[in-house]
């Protein structure tokens, strides 16, 4: 019987198959979520990705993957989901204000690989977009210390009043709000005046433990006024709370090469850089070290690399670009007239007047003239 009735014995006894469930946008937004609390920002950002391509009419899902992006270091695609979201709801404070933190981020990697007029286009971007959520929400204390933030980290003199006038704004609305005090204690810094940007730092730690720029501008604050093994212990405060953070292993290095302790300095370039491949600073200090070891051949491949990034020294950056120069003259005489004498002259060209990089250049400019002449 069964075999002369098969068709209807198939279908009594095999269920009929039914198409395995989708997840919705909400339920890959709640992984998302999840993996982000967990710290797993990679596959938070492919969550956020998937909502958004099941649903791109939800503006909270692209200020979150936003927000992830940038932590994780890439704030150009960050950007393309800022453009995406002003497009989708132009009228919400909160998007332009994530804008805003995705072009102060941009900025800043811009400032790292040694391109100070890429980024400063970058900050009055974010300058603009912050003033925009404002407009829209005057009480958003966030966007307010964003402007000032778009307006101080340009390091032009004479926007720092505005800044201070916008930051002083979002701490009146919103004395806990972290990047509020982040950025009043930047332009106090600006101003020098240190002991008022610690305050501001300190304050702003003490409403938000866990904040880690304001670890490392708290750092820098007390290094500013002579206070390095206090600016070791706060970098090292950084990396407790933050232990993938590339400027807090910078600035450790950067304090390790002012006390003379060179194995220390390289060990935290190392993991700078390794961090943030594009940090042009990081491998400076690397090169440096390495060359104060005289190991010329490892501090002219750091060196190389990050005069690359900087493309051209000027007063900030000359001490790379004169460590290179010396590096190729004690590798050998030969290395003058092609790669360290130019590097000299030009070092020559924007080292401040009377300074030590100014004697050292023309120390390293004569000798090689001299070399050039015996040989």
């Amino acid at each position: 019987m069964v075999i002369l009735n098969a068709e209807q014995v198939r279908d009594t006894i095999i269920p009929t198959p039914t198409p395995e469930p989708t997840r919705s946008a909400a339920e890959f937004a709640l992984l998302a979520e999840l993996s982000e609390q967990d710290g797993e920002l990679a596959e938070a950002t492919g969550y956020y990705e998937t909502a958004i391509n099941l649903d791109p009419s939800r503006p909270e899902l692209y200020i979150r993957i936003i927000s992830v992006l940038i932590r994780q270091n890439q704030p150009e695609k960050a950007l393309d989901y800022a453009s995406r979201a002003t497009l989708l709801a132009a009228d919400r404070d909160d998007i332009w204000t994530a804008v805003a933190s995705a072009y102060i981020a941009n900025g800043d990697r811009l400032v790292m690989m040694g391109d100070r007029a890429g980024a400063n286009l970058q900050y009055a971007e974010a300058y603009i977009a912050a003033l925009e959520a404002t407009r829209i929400n005057d009480q958003n204390a966030t966007a307010h210390a964003l402007a000032a933030a778009g307006q101080v980290l340009q390091g032009d003199f004479a926007k720092l009043e505005e800044a201070q006038q916008l930051a002083d704004t979002a701490i009146f609305l919103d004395g806990s709000n972290p990047y509020a005090r982040l950025y009043m204690g930047s332009v106090f810094t600006n101003y020098a005046r240190y002991n008022e940007a610690l305050e501001q730092y300190q304050l702003g730690i003490e409403a938000n433990p866990n904040f880690a720029e304001l670890y490392n501008a708290l750092a820098y604050a007390y290094f500013a006024t002579g206070r390095i093994p206090e600016a070791i212990v706060t970098f090292e405060n950084t990396l407790r709370i933050d232990p993938q953070n590339a400027i807090a292993y910078d600035g450790l290095a950067y304090m390790y090469i002012l006390l003379g302790v060179d194995a220390d300095a390289i060990e935290n370039a190392l993991q700078a850089v390794e961090l943030n491949p594009n940090m042009a600073r990081a491998y400076g200090r690397l090169g440096h070290a390495h060359f104060r070891q005289s190991n010329y051949p490892e501090a002219i491949e750091a060196l190389e690399t990050a005069t690359a990034m900087y493309r051209e020294p000027n007063s900030l950056n000359a001490l790379f670009f004169n460590r290179l120069a010396h590096a190729y003259l004690r590798s050998g005489t030969e290395n003058c007239t092609d790669k360290a004498i130019p590097i000299f002259e030009a070092v020559l060209r924007v080292a401040l007047p009377g300074s030590f990089e100014q004697t050292f250049a023309q120390e390293g400019l004569d000798e090689c003239r001299r070399a050039v002449i015996q040989n």
